[in-house]
């Protein structure tokens, strides 16, 4: 007897499915996907209308967005208790999530999944408390695959003269500034909608707590930065290669990691601006002794003070009208 074809989705679970997508971390928080679901396929596609000319000029940031949004999407299927297989492609449409027959979820599904509404940018100093060897082996070990590798980064000294650099570079980079500027959000509340960066959310203070570096933005010298760089727990995420699909693995397995330190009552942030400086990757795997290409910094802790979540998009601007993207 032939067994049936798997259920194709319903308006109500293409809805879990937008939800969860929206609620990805991206830079600028500029949300920059759509959704195309197409019976028992789903497409998530790139949105290039959608440009950081100054900050992201190669789009890497924006693959690194598309591919957290991804985990969404899978963790999403997975809780409405469908089977589902994600292929990561090499066009506008980034990623195809084949959705399969009925399979009951894990507890760990549940658990990353409801995370997702939780997961907050924290640009703040982290409370005093160290991040204990067992959950962070854990969120190691959740960011951890095939062509993504996760480093503790030694020599601190280098890192902080390397970022300290950078800061400088992008102070008075004034293209840079004004493109920030058009993206931080002058929102506030629980409630915003729209994209950008709310005010709130940013930090009158040095990296690496900053993560975004305006013209006011003090630089440290390197002992005191070496210094903020100790006392956090930090992770770079880096990879074999670096073509499309290596930024969309990467954007994957930042996002469980992130997930997985959420579900465990941290926060955190990422840095990727450094990383634009033309050089600077290049240094780091030098001067770090790094196993690939770095993609991303992940600095997480536990939050001293709560940080509230970004606006995002209406759910009906995550479709493309009929014709193809917006």
């Amino acid at each position: 007897m032939t067994a049936a074809a798997p259920a194709a989705l319903t308006s109500e679970q293409i809805g879990v499915l937008a939800r969860a997508v929206s609620r990805a971390p991206s830079v600028h928080n500029s949300q920059p996907w759509q959704l195309l679901v197409r019976g028992t396929e789903v497409d998530l596609l790139e949105r290039r209308d959608v440009q950081l000319r100054r900050h992201d000029p190669a789009g890497r940031d924006r693959l690194l967005s598309c591919g957290a949004a991804v985990t969404n999407l899978e963790l999403a299927v997975r809780v409405l208790g469908r089977d589902c297989h994600v292929g990561f492609r090499d066009d506008d449409v980034v990623a195809t999530v084949t959705i399969g027959r009925p399979r009951t979820p894990s507890p760990r599904d549940f658990a990353l999944y409801q995370a997702i509404n939780r997961r907050r940018s924290h640009r703040r100093r982290f409370h005093h408390n160290r991040v204990p060897a067992a959950v962070h082996s854990a969120v190691v070990v959740a960011g951890e695959t095939t062509g993504v590798h996760l480093v503790v980064p030694g020599r601190l000294d280098k890192l902080a003269e390397l970022l300290g650099f950078a800061t400088r570079v992008l102070r008075e980079d004034r293209g840079y500034q004004r493109e920030l500027a058009l993206w931080t959000a002058h929102t506030h509340g629980w409630a915003a909608t729209g994209d950008g960066v709310p005010e709130d959310a940013l930090s009158p203070e040095a990296l690496p707590v900053a993560g975004l570096v305006r013209t006011d933005t003090p630089v440290p010298d390197d002992v005191v930065l070496t210094e903020r760089l100790a006392a956090e727990s930090l992770l770079i995420v880096c990879t074999d290669g670096d073509a499309r699909t290596d930024h969309l693995a990467a954007g994957a397995a930042l996002q469980r990691l992130w997930l997985t330190a959420t579900s465990k009552a941290l926060v955190g942030s990422v840095l990727t601006q450094p990383l634009q400086l033309t050089g600077l990757r290049a240094r780091l795997v030098s001067e770090l002794a790094l196993p690939g290409v770095p993609q991303a910094i992940f600095r997480y802790g536990y939050p001293a003070v709560p940080s509230a979540p970004s606006p995002r998009l209406p759910l009906g601007e995550m479709f493309p009208p009929p014709g193809g993207l917006r």
